[in-house]
């Protein structure tokens, strides 16, 4: 098993400057912990949103400042919301970014994003057609990638005509790509395409099992060997001395995130998607933990939380730990990420998604 961190910023506003470098000083920390990969969400203004909590609606400007203050650790967004740009600016920020970071570090990371019209209502396109949109940006953003000579498009969603999408990406066709989505379609895409498969923080292990055997069917039909090692899964995840002392270093900043997205209809969205029951209170933490989304307490306690998720969702390649958050202090912060690098993960790097599917009888 792989390590990274998902930066799913959600900070109590102060300035955006503030928030990004808070930020950053993670994924450089991240770094140097020897994390492989850092997603960063994409998360543009709503209500709620405002002189409440600052947002990262362009990941890439954050990424090109990580990379100058890292060394190793790959970037991608968590996720690019696609739909809403036209494809050619997309392919061409990411082509840039993709120089800009260098050394084979960019990850292409899209998506739809968080089931809400109004981004799409913001930019006068249509939301329930955001999927097919979606794709069809994609395939635009593949062929501006791929080819040199101008070209004319004329879809259903864009058009475009005498294309060139300069410069091309560092890496010809194009740089790794991945994508975190809940459409059976897209998943199954995913895995005839290779792309790596990101699943929410929130997606439950039975969830994640079948869309990842969507994904792997898939995969293994095109041709693609091992695919679960493809499959990111990610988790909120506080190491501490206790449980308990976990549970009240995030008690205040989870109930004020909790405030706030009870506000954007998200905590309806558990329910109905998840069947789980989220109280508006500072009581919200014991929820979470108990549903196993928040991954708490001292290190052996984590490591068996995370091998329990990993063994009931059908394995995965790459966990990510959730960071972006004004748990606790700065110092605290950085405590937990550090115990995990160093007393969580080596006893959770010999996992092999591939060895769950020998036992199942599964084709590798």
């Amino acid at each position: 098993m792989k390590f990274g961190v998902f930066s799913n910023g959600f900070r109590p506003h102060t300035t955006a400057q503030q928030t990004y470098d808070e930020d950053i000083h993670e994924i450089v920390l991240a770094d140097e912990l020897g994390f492989e990969v850092a997603f960063i969400s994409e998360h543009h203004g709503e209500p709620p949103y405002i002189n409440k909590v600052d947002t990262i609606p362009t990941p890439e400007l954050m990424m090109c400042k990580a990379a100058a203050l890292t060394k190793r650790i790959k970037m991608g967004a968590g996720v690019k919301l696609i739909h809403l740009h036209h494809p050619l600016d997309v392919a061409i920020q990411a082509a840039v970014t993709d120089h800009l970071v260098g050394d084979n570090r960019f990850i292409f990371g899209f998506g739809s994003g968080f089931p809400r019209p109004l981004m799409c209502e913001e930019r006068g396109l249509t939301y329930d057609d955001r999927h097919a949109r979606l794709r069809e940006s994609l395939d635009f953003i593949l062929k501006a990638w791929d080819t040199d000579e101008p070209f004319d498009w004329a879809g259903r969603y864009w058009h475009g005509k005498g294309v060139i999408a300069l410069p091309k990406p560092l890496v010809r066709p194009h740089m790794p790509i991945a994508t975190a989505t809940e459409s059976p379609d897209t998943v199954k895409f995913a895995g005839e395409q290779g792309f790596t498969l990101i699943s929410a923080f929130l997606e439950g292990a039975d969830f994640l099992r079948k869309k990842g055997d969507i994904y792997a069917a898939a995969a293994r039909a095109a041709g693609h060997a091992n695919p679960r090692r493809n499959i990111t899964a990610s988790r909120i995840v506080w190491v501490a001395d206790s449980r308990a002392q976990a549970i009240e270093d995030m008690r205040d900043a989870v109930a004020y995130e909790v405030s706030v997205q009870e506000q954007r209809g998200f905590l309806k969205m558990l329910k109905q998607v998840f069947d789980l029951d989220v109280p508006n209170d500072r009581t919200a933490i014991e929820a979470l933990v108990e549903s196993g989304f928040y991954m708490v307490g001292e290190p052996d306690d984590v490591a068996a939380q995370v091998q329990d998720f990993w063994e009931t969702s059908g394995g995965f390649g790459t966990f990510l730990t959730v960071c972006g958050k004004d748990w606790a202090t700065r110092e605290k912060r950085e405590r937990s990420m550090r115990r995990f690098a160093e007393e969580v993960a080596p006893q959770l790097a010999h996992l092999d998604p591939v060895d769950l599917e020998s036992e199942s009888g599964a084709a590798a």
